[in-house]
């Protein structure tokens, strides 16, 4: 609801992938907002030795192809990267890896026909099509675009003094799926 109002929008991961071979034509899911491997509002995942951002908007149509938001190959590693999409209420859409901005690009349209009914998952769409393997640390999803300064701020500080940090939730939680089949907790604020 405040994402589809501000029009702007910033998925943020501490990510280790386990190979960078998984999502080679589509995406293995990191994070998605979606209703299945076709219909979503948001999804970041990793393709190959990339990751991918796929926004809808009016514009870009119920998968968030046209276009999609890539970091380029090379840039998955199997350390533990700090990955962040923004895009602003202007339509300017960026990818950053390990703090730097890597892409800047156009991603024009309204996010007005966003699906408030989908679910949040981690690790793969709901309907188990589109795994990823590796740890996630930590995924973050704000409801304004941050500046690059605020991206290289959290990649300074990186995901341990984030973690040692970090306060009881105070946000309500809903259960998603795992790659295991099991019903985990996740905190949405």
């Amino acid at each position: 609801d405040r994402i589809v109002s501000t029009g702007a929008i910033t998925v943020e991961a501490w990510v280790r992938p386990d190979n960078l071979t998984q999502g080679p034509s589509s995406p293995a899911r990191i994070a998605t907002l979606s209703e299945s491997a076709s219909r979503r509002n948001v999804t970041l995942g990793q393709k190959a030795s990339g990751y991918e951002v796929r926004l809808r908007t009016t514009q870009t149509g119920l998968n968030g192809l046209n276009p999609s938001t890539a970091t380029g190959s090379n840039v998955a590693m199997e350390v533990l990267p700090h990955a962040v999409f923004t895009r602003d209420a202007t339509g300017t859409a960026k990818s950053y890896f390990d703090g730097a901005e890597n892409v800047s690009q156009p991603v024009g349209g309204q996010l007005s026909n966003w699906d408030l009914g989908y679910a949040f998952a981690v690790a793969n769409e709901l309907d188990r099509e589109r795994g990823f393997l590796g740890d996630l640390h930590l995924v973050a999803v704000y409801e304004r675009a941050l500046t690059n300064a605020e991206v290289n701020q959290n990649y300074q500080v990186g995901i341990v003094d984030l973690c040692a940090n970090a306060s009881a939730p105070t946000a309500n939680s809903q259960n998603v799926l795992t790659n295991e089949d099991q019903s985990v907790p996740v905190v949405l604020s």
